[in-house]
Parts: C-alpha cells; sequence; structure tokens
C-alpha cells in the first residue's frame, strides 16, 4: 500500500513538472506590448518641391493654384465695393482733376500779386482737409479698393506733396507741368479700371447701402 502511494506521488509530481515546462514556452497567440517609438525610424518631412508633387498626384490643387484662387476672390470683392460706390469715386477723382487744373489756371497770378497766393491758400487748405476726410471714409484709410487703390493712393499722395510745394514761384518750377501731367495720367488709370468695374456684370451691388451726405464744396 505504501509502495503504491508513494507510486503515485512521484506520478503526480512528474505531471506538475511537465505542465509548468507547458506554462515557461512561449504562447504563439500573445499579443505582445509594443515598445517606445522609434523616431529616428519616421521619415523626414516632404520638401515643398515633393509636398507640390503629391498634391497634385491626389488631385489636389497647388499651393500657387490656392493662393491665385484666393486673390481672385478677394480681388472680385474689392471691385463690388468700388461698383457699389462707383458714383462717389468717380466724384473724388473729377475732384482732385479739378484742384490740379485750379493750380494750373492760379499759378501764373501767385508770381504777379503774392496777396493772390495767400487768399488761394486759406480757402486751399479747408477744402484739401475736407477731401482727404471724405478720401479716408471711402477708401476705409486705404484698405479698400484692391489693385486699383494702388493708383489712387499714389495719385493723392503725390497731389499732397504738390500742395506742400505751392508758392508764389512755383510757376517758374520745371517740375510742376511734370508732376502734375504724372498725377493725371495716374487719375486716368483709376477712371479706365472704374470704368471696367461699371460694365462687368458679374460684380453685385449692395443694395443696403447708402453713401453718406457731404458738404458742397465752397466756391
Amino acid at each position: 500500500m505504501t509502495r503504491s502511494i508513494t507510486a503515485s506521488f512521484a506520478v503526480l509530481v512528474l505531471a506538475g513538472l511537465s505542465l509548468a515546462a507547458c506554462d515557461a514556452k512561449e504562447n504563439p497567440y500573445e499579443v505582445k506590448k509594443k515598445g517606445a517609438v522609434d523616431l529616428h525610424s519616421y521619415e523626414k518631412e516632404m520638401t515643398p518641391e515633393e509636398l507640390a508633387e503629391a498634391r497634385k498626384a491626389a488631385g489636389h490643387d497647388s499651393m500657387d493654384q490656392i493662393a491665385k484662387e484666393n486673390a481672385l476672390m478677394f480681388e472680385k470683392g474689392a471691385r463690388e465695393y468700388i461698383k457699389t460706390r462707383l458714383p462717389e469715386y468717380r466724384e473724388l477723382v473729377t475732384e482732385i482733376r479739378g484742384y490740379l487744373d485750379e493750380i494750373e489756371k492760379s499759378a501764373p497770378k501767385w508770381k504777379e500779386k503774392e496777396a493772390t497766393f495767400d487768399k488761394f491758400k486759406e480757402a486751399y487748405k479747408e477744402d484739401v482737409k475736407a477731401f482727404l476726410s471724405v478720401y479716408d471714409e471711402l477708401t476705409s484709410n486705404g484698405e479698400e479698393g484692391g489693385n486699383m487703390q494702388a493708383d489712387l493712393s499714389w495719385a493723392v499722395r503725390a497731389w499732397e506733396a504738390l500742395n506742400n510745394d505751392l508758392s508764389p514761384e512755383v510757376f517758374d518750377n520745371a517740375q510742376l507741368p511734370v508732376a502734375i501731367k504724372d498725377i493725371r495720367d495716374r487719375l486716368d488709370k483709376v477712371s479706365a479700371v472704374l470704368d471696367e468695374i461699371e460694365k462687368d456684370e458679374t460684380l453685385e451691388v449692395n443694395p443696403l447701402y447708402k453713401a453718406p451726405k457731404r458738404d458742397k464744396k465752397k466756391k
């Protein structure tokens, strides 16, 4: 009886060792934990050229195309802003032309009588101040108007510079007719754009806009 128990115990021990050995083997179905990410194994960022090619291959617009479309959209909005206020822009251009005509006509008289210039300058100073106030409001201090605003701004600033140089002796300055011509030429460009905008039926006008009232220029 004792021998039988001993033999059975030995069998159990051997069976236990066998199971332990099986448990020690690697489980082929075990999901292993991932180690730390190796950042060096990732590919480097694409160059601008490679990115452009990748976008093209994927059927997407290039960055240049997107920028061009955005610029066209911005310019269209600027032209609609102008078309909504077209009479005001035309009045602005006409007024500057009138000031240039006035300077051209009055300059010879200033040389003969300095008092004539002083009288002109006193009234002219107020006219210029009123004009610039309207100009700043209409163009939102030069921020509205798109591409056309560059030419309009140039003309206005050149006219301001001319105003600062006015004096009884300005008629003898050979640059006077040159300056006046340059400003007129730039205003011609502005007027040409205004004509284009007026004829462009794709541009929408804001029906809710109402032009602010202006005091008429004193003669």
